[in-house]
């Protein structure tokens, strides 16, 4: 979901909102660290904060184990296809106003070092991540009809995302590249993307310790549920 612009970034460079993929900037759904765990106080929690109702509950988890066991839902929080995220949203989070469904996709030059990356970093996780079982298997993201709003800069840890937001490098960017950023926070072109990220991996220790990739961001128009 978009989130407003975090109290550290600067407010002369960054929208007063933002859509990202990292999960420290924006919240996203499902969270199955919280469904697949033992945690029932944490699960409680999470459902109270999406508004569910005890029966929708469990054919939330239901619906998450099914898709889980089909290859649908991958690990943590990844659709492997535009139809099962539509069916999710439908079911469970449509009377959220500000949700989204997005897409990602990393150009093709740059997967070989991102796999390399993952299988040197994440050897003794014993499930491949959602991310990385989609790219090695050349899976390529569900665009169609989706809008592509920009790209962000992203480093890839444990399954999820860090971005170039996390870390407060608009401030950098702008002023060694005179970067502005468009209304979603993200970056308009691949050319400018690919540069950043760059610099963001020559900045070595003093961001997180990942490898930062140029990945593009497509945004899809939530449908309408059918009225009966």
């Amino acid at each position: 979901m978009p989130t407003p612009r975090k109290d550290y970034m600067d407010e002369n460079i960054v929208s007063e909102t933002l859509l990202s993929v990292s999960d420290c900037l924006c919240k996203q759904y499902p969270d199955t660290s919280i469904l697949w765990g033992n945690s029932e106080v944490k699960k409680e929690r999470y459902m109270d904060q999406l508004g569910l109702s005890l029966n929708t509950v469990q054919l939330f988890e239901q619906w998450m184990e099914e898709h889980r066991n089909t290859g649908d839902v991958l690990f943590p929080q990844v659709f492997s296809d535009l139809h099962t995220a539509e069916d999710f949203l439908k079911r469970f989070l449509i009377h959220l106003p500000g949700i989204r469904i997005i897409s990602i996709g990393l150009p093709e030059q740059y997967i070989v070092d991102f796999l390399k990356d993952v299988e040197l970093f994440n050897s003794k996780n014993p499930e491949p991540y959602g991310v990385e079982k989609m790219l090695s298997q050349h899976h390529p993201p569900g665009i169609e009809g989706a809008k592509k709003i920009g790209y962000e800069v992203l480093g890839f840890d444990s399954g999820s995302f860090h971005s170039y937001l996390c870390n407060g490098l608009e401030r950098d960017l702008h002023q060694h590249f005179n970067f502005s950023p468009n209304r979603y926070g993200l970056i308009d072109s691949i050319e400018e993307a690919d540069r950043y990220s760059d610099y963001c991996n020559a900045l070595g220790e003093k961001t997180e310790s990942v490898l930062w990739f140029p990945w593009a961001i497509f945004e899809h128009k939530k449908r309408r549920a059918n009225k009966n």
